[in-house]
C-alpha cells in the first residue's frame, strides 16, 4: 500500500548503494557486527556426557568396560614391550654366536693352510680337531685327532681327546 500524500523530502538524499571492488552493488547490508569468540561460546550449549534415561547400573556397566579396555591395552603394551627386549637380546646372542662360530671358523682354516703346507705336523691336525669338537662337529674332530695320533702314537693330549671324542 502505497500513500500518495506523502511527499518526498528533497533536502533527505537517498543512501547510495556500495560498490564493491568489481565495480557490482552489494548485497549486504549496511550494518556489519563482530560476533568475538567469547560470545559463541557463551551461546553454545554446554556439552555434556549423560545417560539421562539409563538407570545407575548402565552407566556404571559403561564405566567398568571403559575402565576394563585400558587395563587390558596397558596390559597388552607392556607385554609387547618384554617381548620386544626379549627379541632383541635373543638376537643379540645369535650374533655373538656367529662371531664366534665365523672366529673358530677362521681358525680351521689357518691351521688347515699349515697341515696342507706342513704334512708331518702333528699340532695342526691336533688344533683343528679341537676347533672342530668346539664347533660341535665330533666326526670330522675325530678324523683330525686320529691324523694327529698317527702322526705321533705317543702324543697325550690327543689321546685325552680321543677319549673324550669316544664317550660323545
Amino acid at each position: 500500500m502505497k500513500f500518495k500524500n506523502i511527499k518526498k523530502d528533497p533536502k533527505k538524499k537517498s543512501p547510495a548503494k556500495k560498490t564493491g571492488d568489481s565495480g557490482k552493488i552489494s548485497q549486504f547490508p549496511n550494518i556489519y557486527r563482530r560476533i568475538t569468540e567469547r560470545g559463541v561460546l557463551q551461546k553454545l550449549p554446554k556439552l555434556t556426557f549423560s545417560l539421562p534415561l539409563q538407570p545407575k547400573l548402565k552407566k556404571y556397566l559403561v564405566i567398568f568396560t571403559a575402565m576394563a579396555i585400558f587395563v587390558v591395552i596397558i596390559i597388552l603394551t607392556v607385554g609387547i614391550a618384554f617381548f620386544s627386549v626379549k627379541v632383541y637380546q635373543n638376537y643379540q646372542a645369535i650374533t655373538q654366536i656367529n662371531m664366534q662360530r665365523q672366529q673358530i671358523q677362521d681358525k680351521i682354516n689357518f691351521w688347515q693352510s699349515i697341515a696342507d703346507k706342513y704334512e708331518g705336523y702333528k699340532d695342526a691336525y691336533f688344533q683343528m680337531a679341537i676347533l672342530d669338537y668346539n664347533l660341535g662337529n665330533f666326526k670330522k674332530a675325530k678324523l683330525e685327532n686320529q691324523k694327529a695320533l698317527t702322526l705321533d702314537p705317543n702324543f697325550e693330549d690327543a689321546k685325552n681327546l680321543n677319549a673324550v671324542l669316544n664317550g660323545k
